[in-house]
């Protein structure tokens, strides 16, 4: 009885927590973009808000590499197309996303960041 008493809250609380977390939802991704970050992180969420905007279902969000300034992301589509995104060192402000051999979107990193913070609000 002793154990009950001590259990019955503990899954009460992770049951609340279970339910925010589920609330958050994606919005947590537009959230998180503006407030910091690298240029990897940026263009990596940047890429994952034209995804999203595209209404492109993703399995494998985009993982980014750098190599010198150029950076580039791999990820998949739920259709299991590639997603190819890249920010070159000569055009660091921009990048191309691909699904498959389709460029689905070129242009400013800065603008879809604030493009889905205005949109979140």
């Amino acid at each position: 009885m002793n154990v009950m008493r001590r259990v019955a809250p503990t899954l009460a609380a992770a049951g609340g927590v279970a339910m925010l977390a589920a609330l958050a939802g994606c919005s947590q991704i537009t959230a998180i973009a503006p407030v910091g970050g690298d240029r990897l992180a940026e263009v990596r969420y940047a890429a994952i808000d034209v995804l999203l905007a595209k209404h492109v279902p993703i399995r494998v969000a985009p993982v980014c590499s750098a190599s010198g300034a150029t950076i580039s992301c791999a990820g998949e589509s739920l259709a299991g197309e590639p997603i190819a995104v890249i920010s070159t060192a000569e055009d660091p402000a921009n990048l191309s996303v691909l699904l498959g051999d389709t460029t689905i979107f070129t242009g400013s990193i800065a603008d879809v960041l604030a493009e889905a913070m205005e949109s979140a609000g």
